[in-house]
């Protein structure tokens, strides 16, 4: 187990990270979100050795690692960067060899973590070969050498068409069990595979918990779009005005109306007594990038 206590980062006057409280539990998957400058980045690189907090501390298995307990969680850590350096003169399988000797892992795992990714055709071919999807495999590969137990994928399908990023979460399959934490921008694609989703704005959690506790957190309006029937528009939008809790503009003939979440159920048995005045409704919930814009 993995826990921020009130652990800060500062780069002289720029605090990085405000204190932050985040506990990161044995097997889940936890999906960080933010726009550019919301820290994900000072969070990973304290995630994984890379920086130190400023202030407070993170604790593994409930207390402050030292270097022993350090060089202990690396040897379960794997580690996928947004861009890893790669020498486009080396073919896939020597690329990963010399990985796997950094990490001082066998290097008969070299072939069977390429096939695993789908690469193996690939492993005596050159890098600089490579399209963007089959970097980000190899990228994947060096990170599931040694069989971590504890993943952190940093914007792991960024520049992935819609192909790549299908073909990448097949892969991810195989490493259930494992505790994985992912940083991305792309929030509706990896709220679909995580058990947590925390969001950053300015260095602090915004918001914390699964999908639907984050809309009941933000609670942001639904939307009711309203078709009205062929000259009922005028006076339908003087009845629904009237209805209580609810937020009316007029949109190319339509009508859109916001109505706080608690008051939806109510608001909708209140419009049924103008079905003859409407000829189609549509309820749209709010999106995942609402949300996210909304704790930004």
């Amino acid at each position: 187990m993995i826990r921020f206590d009130r652990a800060t980062k500062t780069f002289g006057s720029l605090e990085a990270l405000a204190p932050l409280d985040l506990e990161i539990k044995d097997s889940e998957w936890l999906g960080v979100f933010g726009r550019n400058g919301s820290g994900k980045t000072t969070l990973l690189r304290m995630l994984v050795g890379l920086s130190q907090p400023s202030g407070g501390q993170l604790l593994i298995d409930g207390k402050p690692p030292g270097p022993e307990d350090w060089r202990e969680f690396r040897r379960s850590l794997g580690f996928m960067p947004e861009r890893v350096a790669l020498f486009d003169n080396l073919t896939g399988e020597k690329t990963l060899r010399y990985f796997a000797r950094l990490k001082q892992v066998d290097l008969g795992e070299v072939m069977p973590i390429l096939e695993r990714v789908g690469l193996a055709d690939a492993a005596h071919r050159k890098t600089s070969d490579y399209s963007k999807g089959m970097r980000q495999r190899l990228n994947l590969a060096q990170a599931l050498l040694g069989d971590p137990k504890f993943l952190v994928l940093d914007e792991p399908i960024e520049g992935l068409d819609a192909h790549g990023v299908r073909d990448f979460f097949e892969l991810l399959k195989s490493v259930k069990g494992r505790t994985v934490v992912f940083s991305s921008h792309r929030l509706p694609l990896i709220s679909r595979i995580v058990d947590r989703i925390c969001i950053l704005s300015q260095g602090k959690i915004k918001a914390l918990g699964t999908e639907d506790e984050l809309y009941e957190q933000v609670n942001l309006p639904v939307r009711v779009v309203i078709h009205p029937a062929d000259s009922a528009s005028t006076r339908l939008a003087a009845a629904v005005d009237k209805l209580d809790s609810a937020s009316l503009v007029s949109q190319n003939g339509r009508l859109v109306v916001s109505v706080a979440q608690k008051d939806k159920l109510r608001f909708l048995s209140d419009l049924q007594a103008l079905s003859s005045e409407m000829h189609d409704i549509r309820i749209e919930e709010p999106s995942l990038e609402e949300v996210l814009l909304e704790t930004g």
